[in-house]
């Protein structure tokens, strides 16, 4: 090797761990503030990215291993889905997703017409604002201890359905681009992501079933078998599954749905494996917090349009970040019934839960830009809205939680009190 062949691979080298432990130590100075980590991830990835300080031929390869990370907790999302309580709470998960998608939808429509924008513009900026970022939802609720619990479930599911949802809305908006700019609309690729994606779940519930069926046969017929041979087999199966999983999203993808909806429910399908939850997790430990890492720094910071910030109009710039905050907050309302006990908490926790967003808004909005179907100014305003909601989304959550956690302490309190005095009053 040349000499000026291995300085360039050492300088390289440094720089990577330079940024790494850059992010690593951006993470924990936000999380010793009391703090979502996450946040100084994105941060530090914006830092890097627009100051050039992280040579764009760098970008594209820690995008990748962002978008690894981000398939790694989908798929781990989906192996802590608890089945029987995803079952109980698929239609509310359903309700609260596709609030999601509607109310932004919507208040940006109204919103744009109050101001006097087009109507396609109030459209586009509300499909932007319509994502929900998975890997916000799954890191929260990881953060928290929450993922295994009815909330955790109820928020990943709706956040899941939401991202898919929001994908079938870009897919649709570009089919009514291209009605403006040809004439002619391409239905089937409109529908596509929708039939693709309905598709997906029932497949993956077919396959869980017979996997369910193939190994409780297999368990009651190998119960003799010795524990060497086991071992031996352990890794094996184990690699099988992974190697599934990465075929199911290549399958989501090729059929019109998303590789991440693929990762999800390839992680639900593995869950047939009784055991295999607890042998997963002692295994992606080490990892899963580096790739987290990654995701929130180059795939989620290094989509930020920097550029873009520089707003002149910021009356609209403070509208947009109002409408993406409270129109998320409001797909708690689907949360559960009004005359249920707790219900106003659980849609504080649901609707904050769902206010972070991810990569994918930010692409939306640059796609409806490139596309031509926003101004510069509009596209500004709808960065900060996500960016703002973004950075928000963790910091409310944790606070609904904290909230809902006291109000419940102070009830069972009371409740203890309102017990104890009649017991005082007979003696």
């Amino acid at each position: 090797m040349s000499g000026g062949a291995g300085d360039q691979i050492l300088h390289d080298f440094f720089i990577t761990a330079i940024f790494m432990l850059c992010v690593y130590v951006a993470g924990v100075l936000v999380g010793k503030c009391q703090a979502p980590q996450l946040v100084g991830h994105i941060g530090m990835g914006m830092l890097w990215m627009s100051t050039g300080a992280l040579p764009e031929s760098f970008a594209k390869p820690f995008e990748a291993v962002g978008c690894v990370g981000l398939m790694l907790m989908l798929f781990d999302g989906g192996v802590n889905m608890d089945i029987p309580v995803l079952k109980k709470m698929g239609g509310r998960a359903t309700a609260v997703a596709l609030s999601g998608v509607v109310f932004p939808m919507v208040m940006s429509y109204l919103l744009f017409a109050a101001m006097g924008f087009g109507v396609m513009e109030g459209l586009a900026c509300g499909s932007a604002l319509a994502s929900t970022g998975i890997g916000f939802t799954l890191s929260l609720m990881k953060d928290l201890d929450l993922l295994s619990t009815p909330l955790g479930q109820l928020v990943a599911a709706a956040a899941m359905i939401d991202d898919v949802s929001s994908m079938v809305l870009l897919a649709i908006l570009q089919g009514a681009t291209s009605i403006v700019e040809t004439g002619e609309a391409d239905a089937l690729a409109m529908i596509k992501p929708v039939i693709a994606s309905l598709g997906l779940f029932a497949a993956s519930i077919i396959i869980r079933m017979i996997a369910v069926k193939a190994l409780s046969n297999t368990d009651e017929n190998g119960k003799v078998e010795e524990q060497s041979e086991h071992q031996l087999y352990l890794h094996e199966k184990i690699l099988g599954i992974v190697v599934a999983g990465i075929a199911f999203a290549i399958i989501a993808d090729k059929i019109g749905s998303t590789h991440l909806l693929g990762c999800f429910l390839a992680g639900v399908v593995a869950t047939a494996w009784k055991s295999f939850a607890e042998i997963w997790e002692p295994m992606v430990e080490p990892i899963l917090p580096w790739m987290t890492m990654a995701f929130f720094s180059c795939t989620v910071g290094f989509a930020v349009p920097v550029s873009a910030l520089a707003a002149k109009d910021w009356g609209l710039v403070i509208a947009i970040v109002l409408l993406a905050i409270v129109s998320k907050i409001a797909t708690g309302l689907f949360a559960g019934k009004p005359t249920e006990k707790g219900y106003g908490l659980q849609v504080l926790q649901v609707g904050a839960a769902m206010v972070g967003r991810g990569e994918l808004g930010f692409m939306q909005i640059s796609t409806a830009y490139k596309l031509g179907m926003v101004s510069l100014g509009i596209y500004g305003a709808t960065v900060w809205g996500l960016l703002v909601a973004s950075i928000l989304g963790p910091f409310m959550f944790r606070f609904a939680v904290k909230f809902a956690k006291s109000v419940e302490a102070k009830e069972g309190k009371a409740a203890q009190a309102q017990s104890a005095t009649p017991d005082v009053e007979a003696l």
